[in-house]
């Protein structure tokens, strides 16, 4: 159990909060003593999260919501500012990951990661900065991916949409830093999440091309409490003087390269 007490009287948005990095993140900013704002767009297993924290002792306010939704995303992020009593920082997680040879996929298929992984990002985003701009100094985290540096096979949407989500957490550091906003992503690589043990190898595809993946020749899968740890750092005043950067929590993948 983490004893730290630094995110006590923040209150924190966490997207995509029902599971994976999102999950574990409400779970250790809770045991930082941050109050939750909690979104995803299972309710059922966002219900059991919120339950859960509270049963431990933490605040806690939720919403469904699908983040490729302009006016529902909006709705729902000023229904929870109400709750909570502002939004000092956000971490936004929610994506998807499906993987295709890319001479096959469909335009359906192309649009629908960008709807998702990008667009949603700019509506989460968009959505906060109001609720964020309004205190001397809030923090502001998005997760990116290691697809967004290196190569990744059966990728190209994905990695595209996390790029992009780098490039644009970017923009956002040079725009309002005077305002007082720390702005950084994340760059998650090798975790056990719901999302990773989704991922399949298209049909036809080489699997000599995992290697590519793995450059010690296995994966390094870790538990999401270690990117969750990351979170809490660069939402708190322990991340002041952190901002504009990416921040690759990969045991070393990006590092091999």
């Amino acid at each position: 159990m983490y004893t730290l007490s630094r995110l006590k009287n923040k209150n924190v948005l966490i997207t995509g909060a029902a599971s994976g990095i999102g999950r574990a993140a409400a779970f250790r900013i809770a045991q930082e003593e941050g109050r939750l704002a909690l979104l995803d767009i299972n309710i059922e297993r966002l219900k059991d999260v919120a339950e859960e924290i509270r049963q431990q002792g933490g605040k806690v306010s939720y919403r469904t919501c699908d983040v490729s939704d302009f006016d529902q995303t909006q709705k729902m992020i000023e229904e929870l500012s109400q709750d909570v009593g502002g939004i000092h920082a956000l971490s936004h997680n929610a994506g998807i990951l499906e993987c295709y040879n890319t001479h096959e996929m469909t335009l359906e298929q192309w649009n629908k990661l960008i709807l998702v992984n990008l667009t949603g990002t700019f509506i989460v985003n968009r959505h906060v900065l109001p609720h964020l701009l309004k205190n001397k100094c809030s923090y502001l985290v998005n997760t990116s991916s290691t697809a967004a540096e290196q190569p990744h096979p059966w990728m190209a949407a994905y990695a595209a949409t996390k790029g992009a989500i780098k490039s644009f957490t970017r923009s956002l550091f040079v725009e309002y830093s005077l305002q007082g906003l720390h702005a950084n992503c994340i760059l998650p690589g090798g975790f056990i999440t719901d999302l990773a043990g989704n991922f399949k190898i298209p049909e036809g595809a080489n699997p000599v091309l995992l290697k590519t993946l793995c450059p010690l020749g296995k994966p390094n899968e870790v538990s999401t409490e270690y990117i969750a740890g990351v979170i809490a750092l660069l939402v708190s005043d322990d991340a002041f003087h952190i901002n504009g950067i990416e921040i690759p929590v990969d045991g070393g993948k990006i590092g091999l390269a």
